[in-house]
């Protein structure tokens, strides 16, 4: 005769299985290491049994989010928008790039250094490792990508090297920049003077034999740029071939600095609506972000709006 087997069904209220829910994703916020449930994270009861879990919900802590990063992305966020992109859409190829690294060499004074854990740098000290960086994986994508250098002094500007692919000559010039005074105002039309008789853009319209990619690393807070756009440059901004990005490391934005003044004018240089505009503050994160989006083909990646890092 067969007996029946009797089973046991146990049953949960559903409000303790939101409560547990919960308490398990305080748990996995609290320690990222928790990932999976072990000998070593089972909690015990008062008498060190491990058969009976505690679940204390009115104890547990709730990090609280790191506001510094989603302050600034919500401050900078306008500048993540760009109009009339839909007039411009270039050809979809792999050529090689020569990219012009605009760098400022000047630096406020008493100004807000980097922070990367424990230790310190200058922002002309971190903006030369992110730059070593920058060249070192652009030559390992493409070996025919060149890179020239222009200096941003106190109030003039400087052709300091001409393109080359060579990144050990690369790699020693930007290590041998020195620091310069700042200036009220900037011109920044000497910067268009003195690259346009360096430079050839491709005219070609179906495939170019190169990108001309200029990248501005502006650190200057308290400096604004003034620009005069003539017909030379409106002509330069807007072939094709040509793209202006911007990166700007400055300080904190507020009514002490001209920040917001120097965003608009640096942000107006965009004139197809494809450039790269990144303010990064004396963010660390958002810094080394900035440098990843600009690893991007200029004429590959996607528009700085549908960017998401």
């Amino acid at each position: 005769m067969n007996k029946s087997k009797e089973y046991i069904i146990p049953i949960q209220m559903e409000d303790d299985i939101i409560e547990q829910k919960e308490d398990e994703e305080i748990v996995k916020i609290n320690d990222g290491s928790l990932n999976e449930t072990n000998e070593d994270t089972i909690e015990c009861s008062p008498n060190g049994s491990p058969e009976e879990f505690i679940i204390e919900p009115k104890k547990t802590i709730k990090i609280k989010p790191f506001t510094e990063i989603k302050d600034c992305e919500e401050y900078l966020r306008k500048y993540d928008e760009f109009e009339e992109r839909n007039k411009y859409s270039l050809l979809n190829i792999n050529v090689p790039e020569k990219i012009i690294l605009v760098i400022d060499r000047a630096q406020d004074e008493n100004c807000t250094n980097f922070t990367a854990g424990n230790a310190r740098y200058t922002p002309m000290t971190m903006l030369r490792r992110c730059l070593h960086l920058f060249v070192k994986l652009k030559n390992n994508i493409n070996k025919n990508h060149e890179f020239a250098i222009v200096l941003l002094n106190e109030n003039d500007v400087t052709w300091a090297m001409p393109f080359t692919s060579d990144m050990r000559k690369v790699n020693n010039f930007i290590e041998k920049i020195t620091l310069c005074e700042v200036e009220d105002t900037f011109d920044m039309n000497l910067l268009f003077e003195e690259i346009l008789p360096n430079i050839n853009v491709p005219e070609e319209e179906i495939a170019p034999p190169y990108l001309i990619r200029m990248i501005i690393f502006y650190g200057r807070s308290y400096t604004i740029p003034k620009i005069e756009f003539n017909k030379e440059i409106k002509d330069l901004l807007k072939k094709p071939f040509f793209i202006c990005d911007v990166l700007m490391t400055h300080e904190p934005a507020d009514k002490s600095n001209h920040c917001n003044k120097i965003f608009d004018c640096l942000g107006n240089m965009d004139r197809k609506g494809i450039s790269y505009f990144i303010p990064v503050g004396r963010n660390t994160l958002r810094l080394h972000n900035g440098m990843a989006k600009l690893l991007g083909h200029g004429l590959q990646r996607p528009i700085q709006k549908f960017l998401k890092i």
